[in-house]
């Protein structure tokens, strides 16, 4: 179903990228002395002994200068905050540790879709994936899940109710139903918008295909790998079918690869953006092992100009002015791997809707023919 003509499936050149730095500004009162401020921290995550005991991790944690903020027992991990200027003090004395197996910072992702025209009503790619010839031809029978990680999803747009299933956030108390920067919602609707409700626009996955909104991401569509992770393992622990992650980063991580290899053990589909830099440097979850990395093409098939390409990525699918749902009861459009990446998630999991029996590698095959 997913076109990628024009494109090779694997690309071989690798450059550098400079990666993402968060720059944080001293703030100044109007007198001469400076407000107190909390200081800077990072975020580690650390992989314990297998079975070592939560309260022997947590005390290896404290006696190298960390303060434990989180596990993820089912992948001995500890999710660790400490001081900016001791991190790597911290990291070296962690490192020397017999209980301590790795220690890496929790790096920050951030999705992928650039705001085009939010009201541009043409669902081009559907038809370029030959979406048309599906529906009304074959039939969904079995209920199948869709885990998107990303801003969560505004689950009172009406073009999403039935849609909506169970899910969760990370990040706050919002069980993953609110969406205040939009992202979430917009895939939602790429995915599983509601068909044939004389409503809006279709969804890839136009039947027996619900969304499990897991926030990990924040207002501003940046999300912590150690946050990532936990919403991996959540979304493999609840019936995840397929997980959607539009979001990327230059920066490989053990944990998060450590994370989606369990993912794919429970026979779950793992899908992510490539990414929108209009580079050939691997990205990251697209370059995992075990992912199916996603770039964007245009209306002509062609290569969109501001996608990702290379080694990271198993196939191209549209990605450019891709309508979908919004906030607010709304529709927006907008370009960018991650549209694309929600065009194969709902091809993969319309495909298990039809037969629930298929194992996640033949899914990846048969969409890559």
């Amino acid at each position: 179903m997913v076109s990628w003509t024009g494109l090779s499936r694997r690309a071989l050149s690798i450059l550098t990228l400079m990666t993402l730095v968060v720059v944080t500004g001293m703030m100044f009162a109007r007198s001469s002395a400076p407000l107190q401020q909390k200081p800077a921290t990072k975020t580690l995550i650390v992989k314990m002994a297998k079975g070592l005991p939560l309260e022997q991790a947590q005390a290896a944690v404290s006696r190298s200068g960390g303060t434990p903020k989180g596990s993820i027992p089912k992948l001995d991990l500890q999710v660790v905050e400490v001081p900016a200027y001791a991190a790597d003090a911290i990291t070296k004395s962690l490192t020397g540790d017999a209980a301590v197996l790795r220690v890496e910072e929790s790096l920050t992702r951030k999705w992928q879709g650039v705001p085009s025209d939010p009201y541009y009503a043409n669902q081009w790619a559907l038809p370029k994936v030959a979406w048309d010839q599906v529906y009304g031809n074959v039939s969904p029978q079995f209920l199948t899940n869709v885990a998107i990680l990303d801003t969560g999803v505004d689950a009172s747009h009406p073009d999403l109710i039935g849609s909506i299933g169970p899910g969760t956030s990370i990040i706050d108390d919002s069980n993953g139903v609110t969406d205040a920067n939009g992202h979430g919602t917009w895939l939602a609707g790429i995915v599983a918008a509601r068909t044939n409700n004389l409503l809006g626009v279709a969804g890839v996955a136009f039947d027996h295909v619900q969304i499990m909104p897991v926030k990990v991401l924040d207002a501003d569509g940046l999300g912590q790998d150690s946050d990532i992770i936990a919403g991996v393992v959540w979304a493999a622990d609840n019936g995840a079918s397929v997980i959607l992650m539009a979001f990327s980063n230059p920066g490989f991580s053990q944990s998060l690869q450590d994370a989606i290899d369990y993912a794919w053990s429970k026979n779950v589909v793992l899908v992510a953006a490539a990414g929108n830099d209009g580079s050939n440097t691997p990205t990251f979850p697209a370059g995992d092992k075990g992912v199916m990395g996603i770039s964007a093409t245009d209306q002509n098939d062609n290569l969109a100009a501001t996608s990702n390409y290379g080694s990271s990525v198993f196939l191209a699918a549209p990605g450019v002015n891709i309508l979908g749902t919004y906030t607010g009861q709304s529709y927006v459009t907008w370009s960018g791997t991650s549209a694309s990446a929600a065009m194969v998630a709902g091809s993969a999991a319309l495909m298990r809707a039809v037969d629930p029996t298929l194992a996640n590698g033949v899914v990846v095959n048969r969409i890559a023919r």
